[in-house]
């Protein structure tokens, strides 16, 4: 990570926990550090492929991790009444394009399988990336149209 990203992302995390704690929403240490190098990834990659219109990394925070963050006690409260408990449930996230609110619910809910389905093949390769650098093995960057989809989902 650059300089200029670690700088934001340690600037970022005290207004990142303020939110969290605003949503009641515990996370790990490791998952808060997550989300700010998913958006460090997120403005790295906006540079070049466009993935969202919002550029500042406050505005990002506000209107990318934290307005994601909002549906995490919900999705987790709603998979556990699924089957198993939450564990093994699978989540479309359509269109997705910079991963939002997928590759945040792929940090806060490892539990769930999480598939992130976007038309557009940078886009696609993206989430797969962030899924690679965040060492997020229950999220996947899916290039396709979602009436092409035939596996089966808990939660879209």
């Amino acid at each position: 990570m650059t300089d200029a990203l670690s700088s934001s992302s340690s600037a970022l995390m005290q207004p990142l926990q303020a939110g969290c704690a605003a949503l009641g929403l515990a996370l790990t240490a490791q998952q808060m550090a997550q989300l700010l190098d998913f958006l460090a990834l997120l403005q790295k990659w906006n540079k070049v492929y466009n993935l969202t219109a919002v550029r500042d990394p406050q505005e990002m925070l506000t209107h990318h991790l934290l307005d994601s963050l909002a549906a995490v006690a919900p999705l987790r409260r709603h998979a556990a009444t699924l089957e198993q408990g939450g564990a093994g449930v699978r989540l479309l996230d359509v269109g997705s394009g910079g991963g939002l609110p997928g590759v945040v619910f792929g940090i806060c809910c490892p539990e769930l399988d999480v598939s992130c389905v976007d038309t557009v093949g940078k886009k696609a390769a993206f989430i797969q990336q962030a899924a690679v650098a965040l060492k997020l093995r229950n999220l996947h960057g899916l290039h396709a149209r979602v009436e092409m989809l035939t596996e089966a989902f808990d939660v879209v």
